[in-house]
């Protein structure tokens, strides 16, 4: 069995996600992709408002995360992680603290100097693959011949990892994903995606979700009555059941043991979504604690009358989920108010 460091299969399976686990931060909007299935785009546009917090606020959230006793540090985005300008500052403190930075990226930057840097501060590092095919990869990444370049810098960081993998207790450990989305376009491919990655990189694969850029897009992406299948696809073939998030049981541990914060300061159910911005408290006015537990008790009492879901943003229930977080942050405007 494979399971890559620092997410939720890993260490639910080596019994060290208890309570509060995971960090996510998304970054301010930078990217060299326009991907059709963008969260963070709306028709090619970056969706951001308001002022971006600081890198002290993030090296503070950070240690606060520490102290809360947080293990995993995930940077997601919004676009390429990659290209924040403080990325190598953050990346180091949260491996100067104990914590695993995971950091998930679509592989362009990955020089082998990058890979070594990755590598010294123990970076579990998830690339986004798509597709085998170039002209499928252009397709759904808005690039232009960029897949040669990116397979050449996973065999780089391949290389550079090749000592970092660890067995116990039945449990290989690896330090390296690649992550797919399912689409009509590219599901004849996932096997052949799995395949490559071998017994050296954890495959995962996702359905589409319809959010950001994938509105538009929906129909060139997802041919009519094809969706459900690609459940099955990646039942089948996901090394975790579905997306990297799940847990030994099948559940999100990104969103159960952890919370997100967007580059302004909310902070969100998960850093996939920025539709529970302003909705959980900013870290300017609230501590990382209070808002871990308020979301938790808010998710239990969901799902304890809808059921448990592998991915609460994807679930059928997260537009009444979103609802009536809304009307609880009403209430507690009103009773400051009144």
């Amino acid at each position: 069995m494979k399971a890559l460091r620092g997410t939720p299969k890993h260490l639910s399976r080596s019994g060290q996600m208890e309570g509060f686990t995971y960090l996510m931060f998304t970054l301010p909007f930078k990217c060299n992709y326009l991907c059709p299935k963008c969260f963070n785009l709306v028709n090619n546009v970056p969706i951001t408002s308001g002022i971006p917090i600081t890198l002290q606020d993030i090296l503070q959230k950070i240690e606060e995360s520490k102290e809360l006793g947080g293990k995993v540090v995930v940077v997601a985005g919004e676009g390429e992680p990659t290209m924040d300008p403080n990325i190598r500052e953050i990346i180091s403190k949260i491996d100067s603290m104990g914590m695993i930075p995971v950091l998930y990226s679509n592989g362009s930057t990955l020089t082998p100097e990058v890979a070594t840097f990755y590598r010294k501060n123990n970076i579990s590092l998830v690339i986004a693959v798509d597709s085998l095919s170039d002209e499928t990869y252009d397709l759904l990444t808005g690039t232009k011949h960029m897949f040669p370049k990116v397979l050449k810098n996973i065999e780089v960081i391949r290389k550079i990892y090749s000592d970092t993998i660890e067995e116990k207790n039945g449990l290989r450990t690896v330090r390296i994903a690649i992550n797919a989305t399912v689409t009509s376009r590219n599901r004849h491919e996932i096997k052949s995606i799995k395949e490559f990655c071998g017994d050296d990189i954890y495959f995962v694969c996702n359905p589409l979700a319809r959010y950001g850029n994938a509105v538009a897009n929906w129909d060139k992406l997802i041919e009519e009555n094809d969706y459900s299948s690609h459940t099955e696809l990646i039942g089948e073939l996901s090394e975790s059941g579905g997306p990297l998030t799940l847990d030994k049981v099948g559940l999100c541990g990104y969103s159960i043991n952890g919370i997100g914060i967007s580059p302004q300061g909310d902070y969100m159910t998960c850093a996939y979504t920025s539709m529970t911005n302003g909705l959980l408290g900013n870290i300017r006015d609230t501590s990382l604690s209070e808002a871990y537990h308020s979301k938790y008790s808010f998710e239990k009492e969901h799902y304890q009358k809808h059921g448990n879901a592998p991915c609460l943003v994807r679930d059928t229930q997260f537009v009444e989920y979103i609802e009536k977080l809304k009307t609880n942050t009403e209430k507690i405007m009103m009773g400051n108010i009144y």
